[in-house]
């Protein structure tokens, strides 16, 4: 019985078939969605339930990481590139594992099986609230239920909470793969918010604690969305 829903983001239509095959072939895997890198794609995915996301890098669209900073869920990803020059910023994003093109089965069925460990483990772990950051050269327990919002700065990021801020080198990215919580959102390539923190809001920016934070055109329908969802 197969499992285990994924999805391929593929550009290449014979890549993307060869995929699709392998992944019929394996028992623990149900393919929800087959497509390229677009802007629809990614909405389409984002309302998806999925464990698995088999992600190429180069596509003429909207490249592979660019899709990911999109992703609103969290996925195990599995990145499915002709290129190892992708792999050190592909684990900027945590994905699972990194299968260089072209692969074996053998090596696919690892990847799964790599997957299948993580969301095993992730299902065991109670939800944690704390994230340990390196703050002037000091490590630091933030709780993450109290941050505000997270600011970029050139290498840095700001972590704005109610008692202070923490500057913490690390790119946008990488740390909003370590928030992993469905309560923040990336709303601009700049910010990224919490939004039980949201005071008030308009198609323009959102506000929290009287600092106005503007909003990507991308984002507004996502925003609407969750803010009305939200508990």
């Amino acid at each position: 019985m197969k499992t285990f829903k994924c999805a391929i983001i593929e550009d290449s239509n014979t890549q993307r078939k060869l995929l699709e095959q392998i992944i019929d072939k394996n028992k623990n895997l149900t393919l929800l969605h087959s497509s390229s890198a677009s802007t629809e794609s990614l909405s389409e995915v984002n309302a998806l339930k999925l464990d698995f996301l088999f992600l190429d890098i180069e596509m003429p669209v909207m490249n592979g990481f660019e899709f990911l900073a999109g992703l609103t869920i969290h996925p195990q990803v599995i990145i499915t590139s002709k290129e190892q020059k992708y792999a050190l910023e592909a684990f900027e994003f945590n994905v699972t594992d990194f299968l260089l093109k072209p692969f074996s089965t053998a090596r696919f069925d690892s990847a799964i099986s790599k997957a299948i460990d993580k969301i095993k483990s992730v299902k065991i772990k109670q939800p944690e609230s704390k994230l340990v950051v390196k703050h002037n050269l000091k490590q630091v327990e933030l709780n993450v239920h109290g941050i505000l919002f997270v600011e970029a700065l050139g290498d840095y990021v700001k972590v704005v909470t109610e008692e202070r801020n923490y500057i913490i080198l690390s790119t946008m990215n990488a740390f909003n793969k370590r928030l992993g919580s469905e309560n923040f959102i990336r709303i601009h390539k700049s910010y990224i918010i919490n939004l039980k923190m949201v005071e008030r809001y308009n198609h323009e920016f959102i506000e929290i604690k009287n600092k106005k934070i503007p909003i990507s055109r991308a984002k507004i329908v996502e925003l609407d969305r969750l803010l009305n969802c939200i508990e």
